[in-house]
């Protein structure tokens, strides 16, 4: 397959071409550190060579977005501890005299700014394909994959897919995202020949499973399937961009576009604002995330129907829920289902528990008793807030975020939350993300 000239637009091309002189100057730095990790990872008798990775060495990167990864592979013989203590001292001293820091992912590693760009020092195991010990070992099989198999042409498309991509916001592999990766492009071109047909794929897709919209196996390890890390979110929301690009192709998907933001519906969210100790995005997201997902159970079993829900963070000590709820106050009374009276014992403890409160109690037509009684909060804000002042700590959920909220929590709405996100700019994104639609829902 080869891709359709028409359906990219003017100036496309050149945009996600980097200059002769960028590459030139990449080289020279990646070169320098290359040599120093080698130099480094010389004075341990466990490495066993020093390899190049990321996009750069591979060729799809993008113009001023370089992403360098220097792995060290180290002896499959030595145990964990070492592994990781060998891997860290190696990209310290490679990296000694820029500003650096430890990272984390399976395993620590080190990243450094070297004149301007980001550069990863990952230990990794030197083993044989298929007998993998660390999620970093199959990174060196991915470059020869991607440098063998993708021609020059087909590299381009690379490079159009993830500008396309983070242009329509799909991409990022990081757990905040849960987007495509980079490799991820890589694959979908070989798979599918260039980028145009990728996007085609997309504009058919079927889903796979009941729950699951993509798979897409590893050339590298057939038994890792890289859509698994990839919500079904952003691969509806890349559909409905194919469809809406492959309609009308303009530059502009490659700059930035989104779907109609909706402003007169910022008068209805709700956000908890609070801070929280600094830690690595990934953790800080996971745990972020699954306190959302216990909050919304707790919302929705207090009566209260969500439209949307979304999470806002600096990255590093501030965040926000939002909340847009379908409506903001309930009625005064709420009908409670009891047990069949016929579950005798059942139905003695469910009236002598609830006959005091309740305004009302019948049988249905199913013999299943019922009660009206009041609601403790009519209001979701009030709901919110008590459950801010303490009750969040017994809901589940990470118990870093629910200690945060318990101690500095704020339920802010209207124009309160409105002037939080005039100082914060993270913050006026995600309330511009909550009222927005999905790129590709217009029929325009």
């Amino acid at each position: 397959m080869t891709t359709t000239t028409d359906a990219i637009p003017k100036g496309a091309r050149e945009l996600c071409t980097p200059t002769v002189e960028e590459a030139k100057r990449l080289a020279e730095t990646v070169e320098r550190v290359a040599a120093k990790t080698r130099l480094a990872a010389a004075r341990f008798p466990e490495t066993r060579d020093v390899v190049l990775g990321g996009s750069f060495a591979k060729g799809t990167w993008l113009p001023g977005e370089a992403d360098i990864d220097i792995f060290v592979k180290l002896s499959p013989d030595i145990d964990e501890t070492r592994f990781e203590e060998a891997g860290l001292k190696v990209g310290l001293e490679a990296t000694k005299g820029y500003p650096r820091g430890k990272k984390y992912a399976q395993h620590p590693y080190t990243e450094a700014r070297v004149e301007g760009v980001v550069v990863n020092i990952v230990p990794c195991y030197d083993v044989q394909a298929g007998q993998w010990k660390s999620a970093a070992d199959r990174s060196p099989f991915h470059v020869e994959l991607v440098k063998a198999r993708l021609s020059e042409a087909q590299k381009l498309d690379v490079r159009l897919l993830k500008k396309f991509m983070k242009g329509v916001g799909v991409y990022g592999a990081e757990i905040e995202k849960e987007g495509f990766s980079g490799y991820a492009c890589e694959v979908l071109v070989l798979e599918h020949g260039s980028f145009v047909d990728v996007l085609k794929h997309f504009t058919h897709l079927k889903a796979v499973a009941p729950d699951r919209l993509l798979t897409l196996p590893d050339p590298v390890d057939e038994r890792r399937d890289l859509g698994k890390a990839i919500s079904n979110e952003n691969v509806a929301r890349l559909v409905l961009a194919a469809r809406a690009y492959l309609k009308r192709p303009t530059l502009q998907f490659f700059l930035g576009k989104s779907g109609k933001r909706r402003p007169n519906l910022q008068a209805h969210v709700i956000g908890i604002t609070f801070t929280h100790r600094e830690s690595s995005e990934d953790i800080l997201w996971g745990e972020l995330k699954r306190t959302m997902k216990h909050l919304s159970g707790h919302i929705k079993r207090a009566g209260f129907a969500l439209a949307r829900t979304a999470i806002a963070s600096d990255d590093r000590r501030q965040s926000v829920f939002l909340i847009l709820p379908e409506v903001r106050e309930l009625s005064a009374i709420e009908k409670r289902l009891g047990p069949s009276v016929v579950m005798e014992r059942e139905a003695i403890e469910f009236l002598a528990k609830n006959s005091k409160r309740a305004k009302l109690v019948w049988v249905g037509e199913a013999g299943q008793l019922q009660i009206l009684q009041n609601r403790d909060e009519v209001r979701l804000s009030d709901f919110l807030r008590r459950m801010v002042r303490g009750e969040i700590a017994k809901m589940g959920g990470s118990p870093t975020i629910s200690r945060a909220i318990a101690k500095n929590g704020k339920v802010l709405e209207g124009r309160p939350l409105l002037r939080a996100a005039k100082r914060k700019g993270w913050l006026s994104a995600g309330l511009d993300d909550i009222v927005s639609d999905t790129l590709g829902t217009s029929p325009g």
